[in-house]
C-alpha cells in the first residue's frame, strides 16, 4: 500500500489520542510498528491500526504492563483474545463496584457536613424520615463502653465485600427493648447508610423520628440519651422502633474530639397533630 492511501504519524497521533512520541516508542520495542516506513524513516499507519492501538491504550489503562500486552499480541488468536477480555471486564467490574461505593460515601459525607452546618444542639426536632438502605453487622447485645473487638472486625469484611472504601462511615443502632427501659447504652448492630450488593439490603423504617443532636467523643453519647428520654416523656410521644446513632462531624472534619457532632434518630410513633416537626 502506497504511503499516501494511509496516515502520517502525526495524523494518526491525533485520531488516536496517543503521542508521536510514544508511538515511537511503541515501534522501538516492537509493541506497535508502523505499517509501512518510507525511505526517509517515515512511519505510515493504516485506518485499521486504529483498532489494535485502541486495545493496547485500555489494557494500559487497566493496568496491563507492555510487556504482558506485548506477549499477548504476539501470540493472539481468537480463544486467548477472549480469556483476556473476560478476565479484563471482571476487573473493570470490580473497579465499578468499588467507584460505586466511593460515591455513595462522599454523597452520605458531603450530606452530613452540609446538614450539620447549622444544626442547634440545643434542640431536638421529629422528623419524617423515608426508607433508607442500610448495610448491617451481625446481631450483638453489647454495652458501647465495652465494644466487642470481633463486632468492629466482622463489620470491616462485611464493607470489603461490599467494595466500600477504607474511612466508609458507621454509626449503631440502640434496640427498641432497651430504649423502653430507658436505657441507651446497649447495642444491637454496627451499620452505614448502604446499597449493598453482596448482603441482604436491610433498611431503615420510614417514619418519624425524634432527632437529637450533640457534641460527643467516640463511646461519649451515654449523656444525650436521658434528655432524650424525658423529651418523649414530656412530649408524649411513643416509641416505635429503633435508636440509630451516626457521627456527622468526626475526625475527617474536626480536629478534636470533644467538637465531634453525633446524630441520634429515635423512631418515634406519629406525634398526635403532626406537632414540632423540624
Amino acid at each position: 500500500m502506497h504511503p499516501s492511501d494511509m496516515l502520517s504519524i502525526s495524523a494518526f497521533s491525533k485520531l488516536s489520542d496517543i503521542t508521536r512520541k510514544t508511538l515511537i516508542y511503541y515501534d522501538r520495542i516492537g509493541l506497535f510498528k508502523p505499517a509501512f516506513v518510507a525511505d526517509n524513516g517515515y512511519r505510515y499507519y493504516s485506518r485499521s491500526q486504529l483498532d489494535t492501538i485502541g486495545v493496547i491504550h485500555i489494557f494500559k489503562e487497566l493496568g496491563m504492563s507492555l510487556e504482558e500486552i506485548q506477549e499477548h499480541l504476539g501470540q493472539r488468536s481468537p480463544g486467548s483474545t477472549l480469556k483476556l477480555l473476560r478476565k479484563q471486564e471482571e476487573i473493570l467490574q470490580l473497579q465499578i463496584a468499588k467507584l460505586a461505593q466511593a460515591k455513595q460515601m462522599i454523597i452520605r459525607r458531603a450530606e452530613d457536613i452540609e446538614h450539620s452546618l447549622n444544626i442547634d444542639t440545643s434542640r431536638m426536632y421529629v422528623i419524617w424520615q423515608a426508607k433508607t438502605p442500610l448495610l448491617l453487622s451481625r446481631r450483638v447485645y453489647s454495652s458501647k463502653n465495652q465494644f466487642p473487638e470481633e463486632l468492629w472486625k466482622d463489620f470491616q469484611v462485611r464493607l470489603n465485600k461490599e467494595h466500600a472504601p477504607i474511612g466508609y462511615p458507621s454509626g449503631v443502632i440502640i434496640p427498641k427493648e432497651d430504649l423502653l427501659k430507658k436505657d441507651g447504652d446497649m447495642i444491637s448492630h454496627m451499620y452505614s447508610f448502604m446499597t449493598t450488593e453482596y448482603y441482604v439490603q436491610e433498611y431503615m423504617p420510614e417514619g418519624f423520628y425524634l432527632v437529637s443532636y450533640a457534641r460527643a467523643d467516640y463511646g461519649d453519647t451515654e449523656k444525650i440519651y436521658p434528655q432524650i428520654f424525658d423529651y418523649i416523656e414530656k412530649n408524649h410521644y411513643s416509641i416505635k422502633g429503633n435508636a440509630y446513632e451516626n457521627y456527622m462531624q468526626d475526625e475527617i472534619v474536626l480536629q478534636h474530639a470533644e467538637d465531634y457532632l453525633v446524630r441520634v434518630m429515635v423512631h418515634i410513633e406519629e406525634p398526635s397533630g403532626g406537632h414540632h416537626l423540624g
